[in-house]
């Protein structure tokens, strides 16, 4: 059984299981340990987002994100740029879906008896809300821009390379670097209430 992190899986390699899962989506579980690797890089890059809070633990994130997929995307992933980007989006929802979680818990809206102590483990609201608040702007920037908007989604929520979004993206270095140079300055005027973060 090959173990996560055992070996480097070629790029034909995945695109060959992938396609074998569209005509069988049970085999999915067989692209975990293989993509391991990437889904961790993916998940570590998402969380210094936040900080590094202990609350969403890296495998944790991982592993929901992989469940996910496994759920609802297992027969439409193309290759393994594709799984990456499907992952990075995957993982941004769920992140956004604690923050909103939490935001909510905070003012009241979930008076569930935790089984731990959340204070020990919480996230500042102010990070929470800085959260949305970069969701929020990477939306406006959509309604502008799309590929700019998802070309700075990939650098900061997959932490991939601009050599790595180029190629995911079938863009120029140079292209990559032009919108990630114009979406910055475009969080910059967006998100200048939070200029101290």
């Amino acid at each position: 059984m090959i173990k996560p992190g055992d070996c480097a899986v070629s790029d034909h390699e995945v695109t060959r299981l992938l396609e074998e899962v569209r005509g069988c989506p049970e085999r999915f579980d067989r692209l975990m340990p293989l993509l391991y690797d990437d889904m961790k890089r993916i998940g570590r890059a998402q969380r210094r987002r936040l900080g590094g809070n202990p609350t969403l633990q890296t495998t944790a994130l991982v592993h929901e994100a992989f469940l996910k997929l496994r759920r609802s995307a297992s027969g439409e992933i193309e290759n393994r740029q594709h799984f990456q980007r499907l992952t990075a989006r995957v993982m941004r929802q769920l992140i956004l879906d604690y923050a909103r979680e939490q935001l909510a818990a905070k003012r009241g809206g979930n008076w569930q008896r935790e089984t731990w102590n959340e204070a020990d483990h919480a996230i500042d609201e102010s990070d929470l809300i800085r959260i949305l608040a970069i969701e929020q702007a990477l939306i406006d920037m959509s309604g502008s821009d799309s590929r700019m908007a998802e070309v700075m989604a990939a650098h900061l929520y997959a932490g991939l390379s601009v050599e790595e979004i180029g190629e995911a993206f079938g863009v120029s270095s140079r292209t990559v670097v032009r919108d990630l140079r114009k979406a910055r300055a475009w969080l910059k005027i967006e998100l200048r209430d939070f200029a101290g973060d």
